[in-house]
């Protein structure tokens, strides 16, 4: 039987998703509870409808193909009742706007591969390649392994991009296929990272030591605000990577581009209102780290 995944996107010319000029897979369900989740739609498991207010043309067709009564309504900001919806997709079929749209698809390696070997001269002239992201990758490890080892016999950089939140099982799957790996690292105090992420980190933290025995890894890290955008975070941090060998470190700041995915999935975010870090203070904390010896990337 050939092995297949869910993703969300295949995005060309990404630059933010590791060295050079990349391919990005988004890869679908993820196990942690972000509250401040950038793609939102990358969550579940499965896959799902979304509707963009904006495209629909009133026109109904949505409410006569949907076979359960109540699932749509008509006009309506949030248009489906995900509690009733049973996600047959029809609505999403039949949208000749666009409005509805399924959010998730099953694909085989060869299919996403056909589209990743289509820009090999970009990889080639800058250094790289296909980035594996989510989600979180690794809770579909065998499909994220496969598409990894594939890319890789075609000649392909590879990039895993990860919370760090799996088995070990899971990470020796990928081992072998990964030339770098960009590890988030969202809070160093277990009752935080439990409260904002909604798990502990230890198996987060005790990957990231093996990991980085194994293959080059770049730290990002989230910058969020009122959860890790301190002074004492960062010398947290950056002690960290000193420990482990690691010389790279992205940080990422919070913003709200993710405010319309949430709306077309229906969903709320604690963090629309949240403001991003300043520049002053970002500043200040990539000089930190770059005095302590660490290559620094603000990834804005």
């Amino acid at each position: 039987m050939e092995l297949t995944g869910i993703i969300t996107d295949i995005q060309r010319f990404s630059i933010n998703d590791g060295p050079g000029i990349r391919t990005t897979v988004f890869l679908k369900g993820c196990p942690l509870k972000c509250l401040w989740c950038h793609n939102p739609e990358t969550k579940n498991h499965f896959p799902e409808i979304g509707f963009r207010p904006v495209k629909c043309i009133g026109c109904g067709k949505c409410i006569e193909i949907c076979p359960i009564p109540g699932a749509i309504s008509v006009p309506g900001k949030d248009r489906i009742n995900q509690s009733l919806c049973i996600k047959c997709f029809k609505c999403s079929e039949a949208c000749p706007s666009g409005a509805l749209e399924t959010i998730g698809r099953t694909v085989s390696v060869d299919d996403i591969i056909s589209e990743v070997v289509k820009d090999l001269p970009f990889y080639k002239n800058s250094g790289g390649g296909m980035t594996v992201s989510g989600g979180e990758p690794l809770a579909q490890a065998d499909f994220t392994a496969e598409l990894l080892r594939v890319a890789q016999m075609k000649g392909i950089n590879t990039c895993l991009d990860t919370s760090g939140y799996a088995t070990i099982t899971a990470w020796e799957k990928v081992f072998p296929y990964v030339n770098v790996v960009l590890f988030d690292i969202k809070h160093l105090d277990p009752a935080m990272h439990k409260k904002w992420v909604g798990v502990a980190n230890d198996i987060i933290l005790s990957n990231l030591k093996e990991v980085a025995s194994k293959v080059p890894v770049r730290l990002r890290i989230p910058l969020i605000p009122g959860v890790n955008d301190t002074e004492q975070y960062i010398r947290e941090v950056g002690d960290l990577a000193l420990s482990l060998k690691i010389k790279y470190c992205d940080i990422i700041p919070y913003h709200d581009y993710a405010l319309s995915k949430y709306k077309m999935l229906g969903r709320g975010s604690s963090f629309y209102q949240a403001k991003p870090v300043n520049s002053k203070q970002l500043l200040q904390y990539k000089t930190y780290l770059e005095e302590r010896g660490l290559e620094v990337t603000t990834l804005v």
